[in-house]
């Protein structure tokens, strides 16, 4: 680049020769200065005697320092300027790319798992110990304690009669099981259970048989006790083998007095005691335990009480139309007491209320007795196969069935889920009533 102002060229270029043309050739700094000095020093008779070409050398001078200044600032700035440029550069973001891409999946973020802890195994609940077999001797008709040497003698079975000249009875409160049942005349008659009638003082009055309560006597394998019977029930003791003591044996005699203070009738008078029952009855020759094979049907546990029964703190069975038996349940003794005939059912013995544990209802078919044996309006009852009935303890009652699978068979009694029933230790009243007849609970 050319920096001559138009000025220069209407001057002579000076020769070679010269100072100002070694200046020219020298480098625009330091050989300028250099060869000015010398040109100060040495040459100064030259410089006096022609001023004129001194200064006009010098003119030169100037200029090619202010050309050289205005390269060196010029450069500079050219420097300067490329730097900012470089840096805009490289500060500049990138062009996009023109590529096509797929839009990137955006991932959420997986939530921080927090790691769970290993529960400590819980330690092994110790098993609770199996109880242990109940080795206590019981009574097979109450589930009480008794004396192993007797649970397995038959139980003695007594037809007791239960009109109303024949009150109060005797021995009724000591009975393990007492049944209720209709007879002919809208009548009940009784059968009292004894798995050891050698400690009842007194008991009666007794009464004839029926083919029923023969049928009875033999599910439990017991020694019926009568004072005489129909036809179909010495049909019946013969068939069945069932071991029968009757008016005259050695184990009855008759006592008008057995009520205390007052006497009773001939046919109310026939009784038996327990002194006689252990004098006389091994004298006879039929067998006085129980068969190898026989398991006692009922069940018991320390509460029967039924959980999911209805409340039944007073029970009326019915068994005809004007003759009914009520019973109110005592909290305290948990049992209940029994009236019939508008007044308390009462021991003569003792003059005691019987109580009871648990009460069984029985419904069944009960019609007129038909054929020879039907005379005096006798009735016929079922006492095999399946029906319904009810159970009462502890104030309350639930509904069961009652089975029987034949004649020799004994009781056994269900919930009507088909669980086994289990009645609390103690004595128990069954009433067997006619399919028509309901009781009432309150």
């Amino acid at each position: 680049m050319r920096l001559w102002s138009k000025s220069n060229k209407s001057k002579k270029v000076p020769s070679r020769g010269s100072a100002g043309g070694s200046s020219a050739r020298g480098s625009s700094g330091g050989s300028a200065g250099g060869t000015l000095g010398g040109s100060a020093g040495g040459n100064s008779a030259a410089a006096a005697k022609s001023p004129k070409k001194s200064g006009a050398n010098a003119t030169p001078v100037k200029r090619y320092l202010i050309l050289a200044l205005g390269g060196a600032v010029l450069i500079t700035l050219i420097v300067i300027s490329t730097l900012a440029i470089l840096s805009n550069i490289n500060d500049a973001e990138p062009e996009p790319s023109i590529e096509t891409q797929e839009p990137a999946t955006i991932q959420e973020p997986m939530p921080e798992l927090t790691p769970e802890k290993t529960p400590e195994p819980e330690p092994e609940p110790e098993p609770e110990p199996e109880p242990e077999p109940d080795s206590e001797p019981r009574n097979p008709l109450t589930g009480l304690p008794m004396d192993e040497s007797l649970i397995r003698n038959r139980p003695i079975v007594i037809s007791v009669s239960n009109v109303h000249g024949a009150l109060p009875m005797n021995g009724v409160s000591m009975a393990d099981i007492l049944y209720e049942m209709p007879i002919e005349g809208g009548a009940t008659r009784m059968l009292a259970f004894y798995q050891d009638a050698t400690e009842v003082p007194k008991v009666g009055s007794i009464r004839s048989a029926r083919h029923y309560t023969v049928q009875i006597a033999r599910s439990y394998d017991g020694i019926l006790v009568s004072a005489g019977g129909s036809p179909r029930a010495y049909s019946d003791i013969t068939a069945l083998g069932v071991p029968h003591l009757s008016e005259g044996s050695r184990v009855q005699y008759r006592d008008a007095n057995r009520v205390p203070g007052r006497r009773v009738g001939h046919v109310h008078s026939v009784v038996l005691t327990g002194e006689l029952v252990e004098r006389y009855l091994p004298e006879y020759s039929f067998r006085k335990v129980l068969e190898d094979n026989y398991v006692p049907g009922l069940v018991f546990i320390d509460d029967g009480t039924p959980q999911a029964g209805a409340e039944a703190t007073e029970v009326v069975i019915r068994y005809s139309s004007g003759n009914t038996s009520t019973f109110k349940y005592d909290e305290a003794a948990k049992t209940y007491t029994m009236r019939q005939f508008d007044s308390d059912f009462i021991d003569a013995n003792d003059d005691s209320r019987p109580s009871f544990t648990n009460i069984l209802i029985l419904k069944t078919s009960i019609t007129a007795l038909e054929g020879p044996d039907g005379g005096s309006g006798r009735r016929d009852m079922v006492t095999t196969g399946t029906g319904a009935g009810y159970f009462i303890c502890g104030g309350k009652y639930v509904e069961i069935n009652w089975h029987r699978e034949n004649i020799t068979a004994q009781f056994r009694y269900t919930l009507k889920d088909g669980t086994e029933l289990e009645l609390g230790r103690g004595r128990t009243f069954i009433g067997i009533t006619p399919l028509n007849m309901e009781p009432t609970f309150s």
